[in-house]
């Protein structure tokens, strides 16, 4: 069973407890979540917004998130390290303890959602440890900004240059002439602790597309 079905599921069962997509806690873009609380393991699902899965170092981007996703969905099914992710636009989600997913899902549809979701955050990680070895720093940041807006339908990356140098693991220094080299191709626009995307189809020009992790993830799923 694919992700997106356990979604609508979980969302289903959380309104027969009284919890409802109405209320979702809203998120800031920068903010992270959070994988466990008060000794409970964490499972976030993604109402709105963007993010971008972190790896254990909580540094380099190992792939989006999107509406219908779950963070940290292994904590329901195996003793795994915990996952996080950072918010790359503003946002809605509900987080769920793992205990509480695993008494009210069917076993085998939990572990069928569990593979998927693996597979998918494989492939999104390949993908990006590609665009890491081989391609330019502008290209990579043309590159995920492309997946933020496809994936989220938004024009606008409120992360400082800081936080977006950390998901690349690059040098801030080397953001900024990305950045300068994006707007000059008149891509994007610079604001305060923000990108504006002004231009799809340069960012792709300047990316060198094929390079996208939605793309990706789309033949996937098929």
């Amino acid at each position: 069973m694919p992700q997106s079905t356990l979604a609508p599921t979980l969302l289903s069962l959380l309104a027969v407890q009284g919890v409802y997509a109405g209320d979702a806690i809203p998120a800031q873009a920068g903010q992270r979540t959070v994988a466990g609380r008060n000794g409970e393991r964490l499972v976030t699902l993604i109402l709105d917004g963007v993010l971008a899965r972190l790896g254990a170092d909580l540094r380099l981007c190992r792939g989006l998130a999107g509406v219908g996703d779950l963070i940290n969905l292994d904590a329901a099914t195996e003793e795994t390290q915990d996952e996080t992710a950072l918010w790359l636009t503003p946002g809605r989600f509900v987080s769920v303890p793992a205990a509480w997913l695993i008494r009210h899902i069917d076993p085998d549809v939990l572990t069928a959602t569990a593979l998927a979701d693996l597979r998918a955050r494989n492939a999104a990680l390949q993908t990006e440890l590609a665009r890491h070895a081989t391609l330019k720093v502008a290209q990579r940041l043309a590159a995920l900004l492309l997946d933020v807006t496809t994936r989220g339908g938004v024009d606008q990356v409120s992360l400082r240059q800081s936080d977006l140098a950390n998901l690349m693991v690059v040098r801030r220094a080397s953001i900024s002439v990305a950045s300068t080299e994006l707007c000059a191709a008149g891509a994007i626009r610079l604001r305060r602790a923000a990108i504006q995307i002004i231009d799809p189809d340069a960012l792709r020009r300047v990316a060198g597309e094929p390079h996208s992790t939605v793309t990706d993830l789309a033949r996937l799923r098929g």
